[in-house]
């Protein structure tokens, strides 16, 4: 499967509607449960978007250079997916843990299966 910059694009556009609709679903349970899913879906979102500016420019590049930017990138979207939990958790009260996480995930997996849809 070639991963090309249009993928990329449809995944991060994905991720973005999927959390927006599980957020305005959400807001027939409360506010508190549908900010906490927007929270954990831009702690997802932020991270895949910063990855996407670094990386996409360097797809077809030669190889040696692109896994060194993938591998520098994923660390650091694994640093800035930590860095927006940890402050979120500290600094929005109230704050629905499980909606949370469940919007993380929602954003992981959906952009992970936009990149599976050969549309």
């Amino acid at each position: 499967m070639t991963i090309n910059s249009q993928a990329v694009s449809r995944s991060l556009r994905i991720q973005f509607a999927v959390a927006l609709a599980l957020a305005g679903g959400l807001l027939l349970l409360g506010p508190v449960q549908a900010y906490s899913s927007m929270f954990g879906s831009l702690a997802a979102y932020l991270p895949a978007l910063f990855f996407a500016l670094v990386v996409t420019p360097k797809l077809g590049a030669d190889s040696v250079t692109f896994l060194r930017t993938a591998a520098i990138a994923e660390t650091a979207k694994l640093f800035l997916t930590a860095l927006i939990c940890a402050l979120v958790i500290i600094w929005i009260e109230p704050l629905s843990p499980g909606w949370f996480f469940v919007g993380m995930v929602a954003g992981v997996f959906s952009g992970r299966f936009a990149l599976l849809i050969n549309t």
